[in-house]
């Protein structure tokens, strides 16, 4: 495995840790309500599919995805933990439950799009 393909999720990560220290006044306001639960499920469903791309291959897939899964959980709940310390920003369960769900469908859809022989 090369440590290139290790760069996008570590880049989208990082960008992830940027965006969550902006403070909550700079945050445009959200076209509906509950539409950052939205922003969640999609950031971090792509850095699930990043890092399944950089990471899980071969018969320890299913294992490796599992654990795929819970360390981005665990990198979203740090995420969360750590807002609560930027001005006018909070920690949210419902958002990290929303992380950890995007993350899994993330790898999901990339296991899925391996398994048929379709690289991105």
């Amino acid at each position: 495995m090369s440590s290139r393909r290790w760069l996008p999720p570590t880049l989208w990560a990082a960008l992830i840790l940027i965006l969550t220290s902006i403070p909550g006044s700079h945050i445009p306001v959200l076209p509906f309500r509950n539409f950052d639960k939205v922003v969640h499920l999609t950031i971090y469903g792509v850095l699930g599919w990043l890092t399944a791309r950089a990471w899980l291959n071969g018969s320890r897939a299913t294992a490796l995805a599992l654990l795929a899964i819970a360390a981005i959980s665990f990198f979203g709940a740090m995420d969360e933990w750590h807002q609560q310390f930027i001005p006018q920003r909070s920690m949210d369960f419902l958002d990290w439950a929303a992380d950890t769900t995007g993350a899994a469908i993330g790898i999901i859809l990339a296991l899925s799009t391996t398994r048929r022989g379709v690289s991105a």
